[in-house]
């Protein structure tokens, strides 16, 4: 009889593993996401000798070098330790903030958030990946969309109050000490996902094939498949209209006079909304189902454009105010969008390539980005404020033509 009880041991400790692990991805990515340098990156970086247009453009370098990574950091995951990746991920945080703390001017900036960019890439396909294998452990990867949308909520915590101590440490240790701050919230990052468990079961295995050949092999047939795809295209482009409104928040605010400590209260507020949307991702999409709710979120980010050009073109400050939190708000609900359309892919994919599938969503949502914010930073620097929202109303006519294809895919 004592040997009945071996079985339900190994459950109990899969179970612990398990737990262990989410507990161990919330601590790791609180402090991961704790920056608050954030709220005034703009302040920090054009005080280091770069213009606002220069900033649109290192933003979009960032992306560039995600890009360059995202297919190897997913397929090394698949092929060897997801658990090491992102580690190496935190490392490359370490040594990107620490670069943009020690040194000064436009190419320093941008070899920091390279590194910035580098390890944006290693976490982007891998933590999902790690997380949806590790409820596999226990079977109890249905509840993914919940479980992550929980990880996704302390991230959200982080930022909001990383937001609203953002100001007043700026004003408090200046650009130097909150950078070197940032440095330090990166190191313990690091230590927690030192201490996840090992996936040692999912590990992919090629034969007659090179790694390379075997990579791109797995990307081609996802970008192929019709389904997979849309669900990829569509989170992407609307994430990149969101990363613009966010970023130009700051020139309209300084534009519309609103006082810098309030910077990271706006923050706080996108950061707050962020919670919510994470926390209940999955509600809202039982309710109102994919589509209806991304149709909602097209909207949502039609009426922040609008406020924003109604923020810099009006007097009355307590429009301004009220406009600035609008536009606050909305592109925190991009967490819903990814939440959602992530939970739907990972339904459709097996695990010894969820890491490079991943990776090739991470890849096309970064390339969007990148290729927004370029577009962004010559609008600002040639045409203004007024014309790069024009742009974003007039360019999300595409964010429904993708969409409608979206619904023929999952009906």
């Amino acid at each position: 009889m004592k040997y009945d009880k071996i079985p339900n041991m190994k459950k109990s400790k899969k179970s612990l593993s398990v737990k262990r692990g989410l507990r161990l991805l919330r601590i790791g990515w609180f402090f991961h996401c704790f920056m608050p340098v954030v709220p005034v990156i703009v302040l920090v970086y054009t005080g280091r000798g770069i213009t606002v247009g220069d900033f649109f453009l290192i933003q979009g370098i960032f992306r560039l070098a995600a890009f360059l990574f995202e297919i190897p950091s997913g397929y090394l995951s698949d092929r060897f330790s997801r658990r090491r990746v992102m580690i190496f991920g935190a490392l490359c945080s370490i040594m990107g903030f620490t670069t943009i703390a020690a040194a000064y001017g436009f190419w320093a900036i941008v070899a920091g958030e390279a590194l910035l960019g580098v390890g944006s890439a290693l976490f982007s396909g891998t933590m999902e990946a790690y997380t949806y294998d590790l409820m596999k452990r226990n079977k109890s990867q249905k509840q993914f969309l919940k479980e992550f949308g929980g990880i996704m909520t302390w991230a959200s915590v982080a930022e909001f109050i990383a937001s609203i101590l953002g100001g007043f440490l700026f004003v408090a240790l200046g650009a130097s000490g909150l950078l070197w701050l940032q440095v330090l919230f990166a190191v313990m990052c690091v230590f927690a996902f030192l201490f996840l468990p090992e996936l040692l079961e999912v590990k992919r295995t090629v034969k007659n094939k090179t790694a390379i050949a075997d990579a791109v092999g797995i990307t081609y047939r996802t970008l192929q498949n019709s389904k997979l795809r849309n669900l990829i295209l569509f989170p992407s482009v609307f994430g990149a209209f969101t990363i613009v409104l966010l970023w130009i928040m700051q020139p309209i605010m300084e534009t519309a006079h609103v006082p810098v400590a309030l910077f990271g209260v706006y923050f706080a507020v996108n950061q707050f909304s962020g919670i919510f949307f994470s926390k209940y991702a999955y509600k809202i999409c039982e309710k109102l189902g994919e589509i209806r709710a991304s149709v909602i979120t097209i909207f949502a980010v039609i009426i922040a454009a609008i406020m924003g050009l109604i923020a810099i073109h009006t007097s009355n400050m307590a429009v301004v105010y009220v406009a600035c939190a609008i536009m606050a708000t909305v592109p925190s609900i991009n967490r819903l969008n990814r939440l959602q359309y992530n939970t739907l892919i990972h339904h459709s994919i097996r695990s010894v390539e969820r890491g490079t599938v991943l990776s090739t969503r991470a890849m096309v949502g970064t390339l969007c980005g990148a290729v927004m914010l370029i577009v962004a930073k010559f609008l600002m620097d040639g045409y203004g404020i007024a014309t790069t929202l024009v742009f974003l109303l007039v360019m999300s006519g595409l964010l429904f033509w993708i969409l409608n294809n979206v619904r023929k895919v999952i009906k």
